[in-house]
């Protein structure tokens, strides 16, 4: 008596399974493989050799950095197990570390460069750094916690920064004039920081002219302002929950809004 009808049926799809191209088959994922969480700072300047230090889990075994931009180069100079702040969870700071110098082309496009990491148990998602063309960047100074001590920075200006304790306070000074726009933001949390901003501006005289926690879809903060006179400003930034360590880090930028 001849076989039923889905008794072929069954056949045929067994025989089309097992014929698959070895391309169609998905590799099976591999269990602990890196994850960047953040990059100190969070971007480098194109054209020159820049020390960055990646924190995350799972990176002490790190074997290469992967940048997708051509003639971007990445070599790694140390490794391994890094300190957990006090009350603070790993999977938000990270407790592994990697210590990169970054090359990256001059005429790298500006906005961001994504990389990965290589550790023998597998590849890391995708990270960037960021990459700014337009207006000069600098590094934070320490001491800055106030008025008297607030590092002077031009318009327009970006700042490389970190929160670096709890209840540490980054103050920064600039110029401004009457009816002048300025726009005022942090970056941070949007690229992997652990840092909660919350910014603030003063002007000359210590009248607080406006605050921010949050911005839409994230806990940065922005500022825009028209200035109400000529003379001193004072931006100052503070981690929300008065937490702070090397993995709140940010980026500041304060330049004239047309």
């Amino acid at each position: 008596m001849p076989p039923p009808r889905s008794w072929f049926a069954l056949a045929l799809v067994l025989a089309a399974a097992t014929s698959l191209p070895a391309q169609d088959k998905k590799p099976p994922e591999k269990k602990d493989a890196p994850t960047v969480i953040v990059a100190l700072p969070l971007g480098v300047p194109p054209g020159k050799a820049t020390k960055v230090t990646l924190r995350g889990l799972k990176l002490d075994t790190a074997t290469e950095v992967r940048f997708r931009a051509p003639k971007a180069t990445a070599k790694v100079v140390s490794k391994g197990k890094t300190t957990v702040p006090n009350m603070q969870e790993a999977k938000r700071v990270g407790d592994t570390q990697i210590e990169v110098e970054v090359t990256l082309p001059a005429d790298v496009p500006e906005g961001a460069a994504e990389f990965t990491v290589v550790t023998p148990a597998g590849e890391s998602a995708p990270h960037h750094l960021l990459v700014e063309k337009t207006i000069p960047v600098i590094a934070e100074k320490e001491p800055n916690n106030g008025f008297k001590q607030a590092q002077p920075i031009a318009l327009p200006q970006a700042v490389d920064g970190v929160i670096g304790q709890n209840q540490d306070v980054d103050v920064f000074r600039f110029e401004g004039k009457a009816g002048q726009r300025v726009l005022i933001e942090v970056l941070a949390a949007r690229h992997g920081s652990a840092l909660d901003s919350f910014l603030s501006l003063h002007d000359v005289d210590g009248k607080l002219l406006a605050t921010c926690d949050d911005i839409e879809g994230s806990t940065d903060s922005r500022i825009e302002l028209t200035l109400p006179k000529d003379g001193a400003y004072f931006a100052s930034v503070i981690d929300a929950n008065d937490t702070g360590g090397p993995a709140h880090v940010y980026r500041l930028v304060v330049k004239e809004k047309k």
